[in-house]
């Protein structure tokens, strides 16, 4: 009698684990479909070549994903013609859910338009936001969308890694986040090679230059002369990255924005620094990591056995 008593129990517990099991699987599954993922995309030009890329960025997103993806557009070409182009263009694409395409004011470049989108959407409901734009250097730009979503797989991996990593709040392309005030960039670095520059960009300052709008955004967000650790600064050049949602959806943050846009340059003039849009290009990361969460990069593996079809051909590295 006591053998099959406890023989009993023991297949009780065997089930009570299996269900256990199953439940955190289930649990697991269903957290995976919940993943709400979004799209913002700001344009701020016409040309042909960049469009194909980000709509093949775009693509690669919706076809990574088990639940449809939202894609928020913003565009300052006062062009209705254009506009619907970009709204059916965007609609046919499969695995694409929502699409709300807005023309916005000429301020700030992408940032400008990026920060009116947030005060128009709930950024804060999404557990993996895309944020790309129409850079027109296209080495810079296609290493990033290549970085970020250059295949259906890679942007898999950036969305599968905020869920296997709770603590990660933004993901930047490899080499292009960059960390540290007192960070510098040479002739002949692959960073530099990204950016173009030239002969006499040697030992130059990352945050250097943009002291006085690093300063006086600061001030405004945190109203605050006393700016933060050196070493959590974080810049992610050329501003395309993803992002979860929650670490943007902050009143801090927000109820700054309109002061933020009203002083950012009106109109894009190529070659410009030192304006509030190029300071939050460097405050936005810090902010994350000021808030406690962590910087992740991404890029592909330089492997002759890995394939481009597999998630795990996508290196990640946390800070």
């Amino acid at each position: 009698m006591r053998a099959w008593l406890l023989t009993c129990l023991a297949h009780l517990a065997t089930a009570t684990r299996e269900d256990s099991e199953n439940a955190l699987l289930q649990t697991q599954s269903s957290f995976m479909l919940a993943q709400k993922v979004a799209v913002y995309v700001q344009v701020g030009s016409r040309n042909e070549e960049i469009w194909e890329d980000l709509y093949m960025c775009i693509s690669n997103v919706a076809k990574s994903h088990t639940r449809q993806v939202d894609v928020y557009l913003s565009t300052v070409v006062d062009n209705h013609e254009k506009t619907n182009f970009y709204y059916q263009n965007l609609s046919d694409v499969d695995g694409v859910s929502k699409v709300m395409v807005q023309e916005l004011k000429n301020r700030g470049a992408d940032v400008g338009q990026f920060f009116q989108q947030l005060l128009a959407t709930d950024i804060g409901g999404y557990q993996a936001v895309l944020k790309i734009h129409t850079k027109t250097k296209r080495y810079w730009r296609q290493y990033m969308l290549e970085s970020l979503c250059g295949t259906a797989n890679t942007a898999k991996a950036a969305i599968e890694y905020f869920q296997t990593h709770p603590e990660v709040g933004i993901i930047g392309p490899s080499t292009l986040t960059q960390f540290r005030r007192d960070s510098t960039y040479s002739y002949g670095s692959f960073f530099c090679e990204l950016l173009e520059c030239g002969p006499g960009d040697d030992n130059r300052p990352i945050f250097g230059v943009h002291m006085d709008s690093l300063t006086w955004c600061w001030k405004v967000m945190t109203n605050s002369d006393e700016l933060p650790p050196a070493e959590i600064w974080t810049i992610i050049a050329g501003d395309m990255f993803w992002v979860r949602g929650a670490c943007l959806n902050t009143q801090r943050f927000f109820r700054s924005i309109p002061t933020l846009i009203n002083n950012m340059t009106e109109g894009y003039v190529e070659g410009s620094f030192g304006k509030p849009e190029h300071a939050m290009e460097r405050w936005i990361p810090t902010l994350v990591r000021l808030d406690g969460w962590t910087v992740a990069d991404m890029a592909r593996k330089a492997s002759k056995t890995a394939s481009k079809t597999n998630a795990s051909f996508v290196q990640f590295s946390r800070y």
